[in-house]
This record gives structure tokens, C-alpha cells and sequence, in this order.
């Protein structure tokens, strides 16, 4: 039986930074309540989402992945992280494989998460993200035949996935389904948004984006106090007790 108090919780990032914008406080909210957190970053992101660094003087690439990754390993530790997994693909544009499928639904078998993590189905400005979507789906489908044989047991087909909120939220027909509370850990998510030197003005737009969220939460969500949450789109049908489903 899955356990939705402090859950095992897999995170699937398309680029350093994604978990961060759209889930870092969920991600702090659980890991200090005791849960264990494990981050799969599908790519760096150096190509298409560190613009800001290549306007920096003597900008690289060997330069650039080093300096993303430790942005992305710093914050992750910020949030409570506890293992983070690089897969360092190329991003702008992203080659998922069946090869990368098998990967990602060993590691589901392996972690045996209460639930998933990821980006929602629809980005209409971010192919890349559409991917990683996809990228979890077949995955985790695989993950749960029996057929696929690596070593571990079948993965159940009832765990819960969550959609991140897309950057452009309307545009990507994005309707927010949960809204998780994270009031209590914003200041947390503040210090991890602020280790990302290479997307500085990321930042402003999902504060806002978390005030918006919160007042959702407290008006429409019946959650009297929220002033920061963040929102997510679902997967899998659910009917359990947390802070995700509740």
C-alpha cells in the first residue's frame, strides 16, 4: 500500500532547473517531513535554458555544463534532495530512445516511488518538456509489464503522477487540478531559486506565480492561510490521505 504521509517521491526533470521553478516547494515540503526524494535531470539545459549565461563574457560550453550541474546539484541539496541522477542529454532539441525508456522504468522498479513527478503533457513552447512526458509515461508503462525483465519486481499500476505548472500556463491549456501548500517552506524554495545564476530572471515570475497559486489554494481550494502554493495537473486516478491527495 502506497504511503502518502511521507512518500518515496521521484522527480523527472527535463532541464536543471524545471524541479526547482515548478516543484521546489512541494520537493522541501515532503523531504522535511522525511521523505525520500530522488531526481532524475534529464538534460542541463545549457543549449535553450541558460540564456543568460552566454551573454556572460568568456561563456563556454565545457564552461557552461560544469556550472549548471552545480547549480542544479547545489539546489537539490537546498531542497532536501537526496540522490540526484544527470543524465546529461542534449537539449534544443532532446533524443528520448527506448533505451532512455528502459533506463527511467529500471529506476521506477528500483525506487519503487509513491508517486512521480514530472512535466504535464502539453507545453506549447517547450517540445523538450513534452518529451520528458512522454519520456515517464512509457516508462512507467514498461515498468509495470512483467514482460520487461531487469531484476526487480513489477512496478504496481495504481502509483500517482503529478503534472508541473508549464511556464506559459493559459497558452499551454493548463488547468492546476492540486494545489500543494507551501507556505511553510517558500523560504526554502527561495534560496534554491536564487542559486541559479545562469536563469536570474526565472526568480520574479514564479514568486509571482506562487502568490497567484496560493490565493487559488486559500479561495477557491479551501485551504484558509495558503499564501504560496504551487499547482499540478494528475495522472493516474488516486483515493489516499497527504498533501497531495488528500
Amino acid at each position: 500500500m502506497a504511503n502518502f504521509e511521507t512518500p518515496k517521491i521521484l522527480v523527472v526533470a527535463g532541464h536543471i532547473g524545471d524541479f526547482v521553478w515548478r516543484s521546489g516547494g512541494s520537493i522541501a515540503k515532503y523531504a522535511k517531513a522525511g521523505s525520500s526524494i530522488k531526481l532524475v535531470i534529464i538534460s542541463d539545459g545549457l543549449r535553450g535554458e541558460a540564456n543568460d549565461y552566454w551573454k556572460t563574457e568568456g561563456a563556454n560550453e565545457a564552461e557552461g555544463h560544469i556550472r549548471r550541474k552545480a547549480e542544479g546539484s547545489q539546489a537539490a541539496q537546498t531542497l532536501g534532495v537526496e540522490t540526484v541522477d544527470f543524465w546529461e542529454l542534449r537539449d534544443y532539441p532532446m533524443e528520448i530512445t527506448a533505451a532512455h525508456v528502459e533506463k527511467l522504468a529500471h529506476i521506477i522498479r528500483e525506487f519503487r516511488p509513491d508517486l512521480i513527478l514530472t512535466h504535464s503533457a502539453y507545453d506549447a513552447f517547450n517540445p523538450d518538456h513534452n518529451m520528458v512526458h512522454q519520456l515517464v509515461a512509457k516508462a512507467y508503462a514498461c515498468a509495470s509489464g512483467a514482460g520487461f525483465q531487469d531484476g526487480f519486481p513489477v512496478s504496481p499500476r495504481q502509483t500517482p503522477i503529478f503534472g508541473f505548472e508549464p511556464h506559459c500556463t493559459e497558452i499551454s491549456s493548463f488547468t492546476p487540478t492540486v494545489y500543494v501548500d507551501i507556505t511553510d517552506v517558500i523560504d526554502i524554495k527561495q534560496e534554491a531559486m536564487r542559486i541559479f545564476s545562469t536563469q536570474p530572471g526565472m526568480y520574479a515570475s514564479y514568486m509571482r506565480k506562487a502568490e497567484v497559486r496560493g490565493g487559488e489554494a486559500a479561495g477557491r481550494g479551501s485551504r484558509p492561510g495558503c499564501k504560496y502554493a504551487e499547482a499540478f495537473s494528475i495522472y493516474q486516478p488516486i483515493a489516499a490521505s497527504g498533501g497531495f491527495v488528500w
